[in-house]
Formats: C-alpha cells, sequence, structure tokens
C-alpha cells in the first residue's frame, strides 16, 4: 500500500497537536472507521515509525488509538497531561460515585450528560481535583477544551460526553493496575 499524501499531511497535523488518532470516530449517529487511523496502520512499520522518529517523536500506538510523545518532554506537556488525566479522573469517580455504570462513559449511545457533568462538579473533592490541575470554568467546557481537543472524548447525536478509545485507555490501565 502506499502513503496518501492528503492524510499523511492531516495525521501530522493532528498529532503535532496532540490530538490521539482513534481507530473509530463519531459520525453522523455511530461509530465509522477514522481513514487516518487505517493510513496510519497500514503503514506503520514502512514508514510512519520512522518519519516521527527522525523528527524527534515516538509514535506511540495503543490499542485502538495512537498518539505521538516527543523523545524530550517539556513541562508544558507534563501541564497537558496533568490536566487530561486530572478530567478524566473527575469524570470517571464521579460518575461511578452517582451511582451510573462506568459504561455510560464509553457507550456512544449514552455518554454522560450536562446535567451529571453539573452534578458531578458539585462534589468538593472533584473542585479540588480541578483546582490543582488549574481547570476553571466548570467540567463541561474544559471537557470540551481539553479532552475533545486531544480527540480523547467526543459529543454524541444526544449531545453527551462519550470516551474515545484514547479515553478508555487510561481507564484500562488504571483498572490493570488495580487488578494485578
Amino acid at each position: 500500500m502506499q502513503v496518501d499524501q492528503q492524510k499523511s499531511r492531516k495525521l501530522y497535523e493532528a498529532l503535532i497537536n496532540g490530538q490521539a488518532v482513534n481507530e473509530y470516530i463519531f459520525k453522523d449517529s455511530g461509530l465509522v472507521p477514522n481513514p487516518l487511523y487505517e493510513e496510519l496502520f497500514s503503514n506503520l512499520d514502512r514508514y510512519y515509525r520512522d518519519l516521527y522518529s527522525n523528527i524527534g517523536f515516538e509514535l506511540v500506538m495503543r490499542e485502538g488509538f495512537a498518539y505521538i510523545r516527543s523523545y524530550n518532554s517539556d513541562e508544558a506537556q507534563n501541564d497537558a497531561v496533568r490536566k487530561v488525566q486530572g478530567l478524566l479522573l473527575v469524570l470517571g469517580r464521579g460518575a461511578t460515585e452517582l451511582g451510573y455504570q462506568f459504561e455510560l462513559l464509553t457507550n456512544p449511545d449514552a455518554g454522560v450528560s450536562q446535567e451529571v457533568l453539573k452534578q458531578i462538579e458539585q462534589g468538593e473533592d472533584k473542585q479540588e481535583i480541578l483546582s490543582a490541575c488549574d481547570l476553571k470554568g466548570g467540567l463541561a467546557s474544559n471537557i470540551d477544551k481539553i479532552l475533545a481537543k486531544r480527540c480523547i472524548a467526543f459529543q454524541n447525536a444526544k449531545g453527551n460526553w462519550v470516551l474515545s478509545n484514547a479515553g478508555k485507555a487510561f481507564f484500562n490501565e488504571l483498572f490493570s493496575e488495580v487488578t494485578e
């Protein structure tokens, strides 16, 4: 298979801007295969792994998504990671403490509504985490500015927030550490 230059450019733009490239994207009313992920996966060892390595990045492939990280990470990247982790922690803990099953966060037909987000952010411990991560302006706006911008979450047809494969991976790693 030959590298598609147009898709390669779009991949570069997404990855260099800190976005995850998920295997599936939400389009219209459901999940569909992401052509950028297909391009990346099809040409990974033949082209993309070396390309990103040559410009100072490690191309990280995980189950269902990919991202890049700099070989020379800096404080700004650590701040972004802290904000992402803080939001995911608040979202996951908040939803389960309200009695919802974890699948609410990952099912593209369900998702977390604005009303549930407001309930979650009322918790004093959640406000402390958001404050410690320097996340001002409410949970919904930060999910939109940070998680959606990085393709870690998306809004479904109902306007509810759902975790992408990249968002699910955070919890998969967390759950696997707990069970070990």
